[in-house]
């Protein structure tokens, strides 16, 4: 077993751009290797190299293989001031490096670098502790949120957290962060009471929408890596024992009746801010089908919500269902496992953002990717999928309490549809041909959509973006000038933005 994955971890050592550069690239391994050997020095039991089974975890426990890239070395701190020192290691020697947390987002290199850099991990940093009267959980960002459904479980307690207890909990919140509970709450980021972070020169500081660190804070509500390091969350909870939660799914034949119920649920059924849905319309290339199914949500013990009639009631026929009342914890220990499954496999994300008001931008969305899809998916491709995930003017007005955050959302669009187009196909499909099938599809859909007099949404969100998805300039500009401002403030030497590359940075 060791042998097995001391091999996955040496064959996971792919080239970048700075390979076609040598100089640029012995410069780079040269930082690097300076930088792994004082962290070695100072923290030895916690810095591996390639062939320690901790490197070869770290490297390889992401959504996507296409981020299996194999750093120099990997540092795992246990606390900040661990972390604040790598910070000061990694600047002093211009050393190139990346930051994980769950390391769910598709993108190669968004959490982890190649052999040109150190991989900071937070697999060490995944402390939960209940505040004195059970208000906040202090979470580390190491924890995925299964973790902190099953620790507040006991409790009848929860949070504003991902929807698949699989993700992990940083990035999730830099980006913003949808919840089942967003209806209801908003952001994730909106329920966030403190934020530790370390900064540019290695200093930890804590903070809030109160104090002298308010302008961070509201950075870290959605504008992503470019400013510090969490080290701990502390999130405000909910008093949710028990939630109804599960997975409907309808026959093949259901299409129009399936959009029906989208447009439906977004329009009316949502205006119950307890409610939440998934919908999900699948193409499997070996089945050469489509495969309908939704994912339903409502915070409460009612088992027929009429927020959620459109999708079970009679009109649409559901073949099987697991809607039922439980806890998160028990929804996570449901879903989870499945996505065991797919390691080793490849991912990629797209989002489009339509109004949900217009049920023919649904359907054009629907029938232009189902299209395309069966014509023109690369080889190698398991499942190409749509999900319709409503965001409500109640979802935007939530967002709105200590400050707002940076992306602003209009709420006189609402309620949107933020169409997360997600790919899952085998290790052998590259990157790039599954991005030119987003490219041929979207551009389909967009004309489409024009052809019609459909005007699209302007705004994208962060974390099911596209790495060509240019996700800041949909920011009012006005808030991108502001991100700008505070990154200066705080990483004058721009070590967020330059020597941690991945991830969307703002320009």
């Amino acid at each position: 077993m060791v042998l097995k994955y001391v091999l996955i971890a040496l064959a996971a050592l792919p080239g970048c751009l700075a390979d076609d550069i040598p100089q640029l690239k012995s410069r780079q391994d040269a930082a690097a290797s300076t930088a792994c050997s004082k962290l070695k020095d100072k923290y030895p039991d916690i810095t591996y190299s390639k062939l320690d089974l901790r490197y070869i975890n770290a490297n390889t426990e992401y959504y996507t293989s296409s981020a299996w890239l194999g750093p120099a070395c990997v540092f795992e701190p246990s606390n900040s001031t661990q972390m604040g020192d790598a910070v000061k290691i990694l600047k002093d020697a211009s050393s190139p490096f990346a930051i994980r947390g769950g390391g769910h987002m598709p993108i190669a290199n968004a959490a982890n670098i190649n052999s040109s850099g150190v991989l900071l991990s937070s697999f060490g940093l995944t402390q939960l502790r209940l505040s004195d009267d059970q208000s906040t959980v202090n979470v580390g960002p190491g924890n995925r949120w299964s973790n902190i459904y099953d620790y507040l479980e006991p409790n009848g307690l929860t949070v504003v957290g991902g929807r698949l207890g699989h993700v992990g909990v940083p990035g999730y919140i830099l980006g913003g962060g949808v919840s089942y509970f967003s209806n209801e709450f908003g952001w994730a980021s909106a329920n966030v009471a403190s934020v530790t972070v370390v900064l540019a020169d290695g200093a930890v500081v804590q903070v809030t929408p109160e104090n002298e660190y308010s302008d961070l804070f509201w950075a870290l509500r959605g504008g992503s890596n470019s400013f510090a390091l969490v080290t701990n969350f502390e999130l405000k909870t909910i008093k949710a024992p028990k939630v109804m939660v599960g997975m409907v799914s309808y026959a093949s034949d259901v299409a129009e009746k399936f959009i029906d119920a989208i447009h439906s649920f977004t329009v009316d059924g949502s205006k119950d801010p307890k409610a939440a849905t998934i919908p999900m319309a699948e193409y499997i290339p070996a089945l050469g089908a489509a495969s309908y199914s939704a994912i339903l949500f409502y915070n409460g013990e009612n088992e027929s919500p009429a927020a959620l009639e459109s999708f079970l009631g009679s009109d649409l026929k559901a073949t099987t269902s697991t809607f039922s009342s439980r806890s998160m914890s028990d929804w996570s220990k449901e879903l989870d496992p499945a996505l065991s499954l797919l390691k080793g496999s490849k991912q990629r994300f797209y989002v489009l953002n339509i109004h949900a008001s217009n049920k023919q931008a649904i359907s054009i969305v629907h029938d232009t990717f189902m299209e395309v899809a069966r014509e023109d998916l690369p080889v190698g491709v398991l499942v190409a999928a749509l999900a319709f995930p409503a965001v409500t003017e109640k979802f935007i007005t939530a967002s709105t309490v200590n400050g707002g955050d940076p992306q602003s959302l209009d709420v006189n669009g609402a309620p949107y549809i933020w169409v997360e187009e997600s790919i899952t196909s085998a290790a052998i499909v590259s990157d790039n041909d599954v991005d030119a099938f987003y490219e041929k599809v979207n551009g389909q859909i967009v004309e489409n959509l024009q052809a019609a007099g459909i005007e699209m949404a302007k705004f994208i969100y962060l974390n099911d973006a596209n790495p060509s998805q240019d996700v800041f300039s949909t920011f009012p500009p006005e808030n991108l000038d502001r991100l700008r401002s505070i990154r200066s403030k705080y990483d004058p030497d721009r070590v967020f933005t330059d020597l941690m590359p991945g991830g969307f940075k703002v320009a």
